[in-house]
């Protein structure tokens, strides 16, 4: 896995956010990205971009996670989705081929480099879902975008 530096814009995002258990995420991601879906259709809109889940922090295998689609600007939530940003800035970013059950791998190898690079992870990090079970039918070939916000 390649691991780059890069350089954001801020971007905002539109979705369900939750404090969800790591056995809990397979039951929340198809939830949360489809009522995202809805509220932009409702609207008229369309995503700006592949399906993305913002994690701020893990507390005792709980994560606090938005999931749900990138927008434009000032796209107005739902009673049910909420606005989220994914922060601007310098980023550290790999992109992870597999399963979903396998990022953790992915992001084991992100901490390693972090640490030999001396520098502190951020507690945030987002997912950017490239190429997945809407587009791919082999699991081995889903690509996830890894990102950690570094400035």
């Amino acid at each position: 896995m390649e691991i780059v530096r890069g350089e954001r814009e801020a971007q905002e995002i539109v979705g369900l956010h939750e404090t969800v258990g790591m056995e809990d995420l397979r039951e929340f991601f198809p939830r949360a990205m489809a009522a995202a879906a809805a509220a932009l259709q409702e609207r008229g809109m369309e995503p700006s971009g592949p399906a993305v889940a913002l994690y701020e922090g893990l507390r005792a295998e709980r994560f606090e996670v938005t999931a749900g689609y990138p927008v434009p600007a000032g796209a107005a939530p739902s009673d049910e989705v909420v606005a989220a940003m994914l922060p601007g800035g310098a980023t550290v970013e790999a992109v992870h081929v597999g399963p979903y059950d396998r990022l953790r791998e992915s992001h084991a190898e992100l901490t390693a480099w972090f640490q030999e690079n001396g520098v502190t992870p951020p507690a945030t990090v987002w997912e950017e879902y490239v190429v997945g079970p809407d587009s791919l039918a082999d699991p081995n070939g889903w690509q996830t975008r890894i990102v950690y916000p570094v400035g």
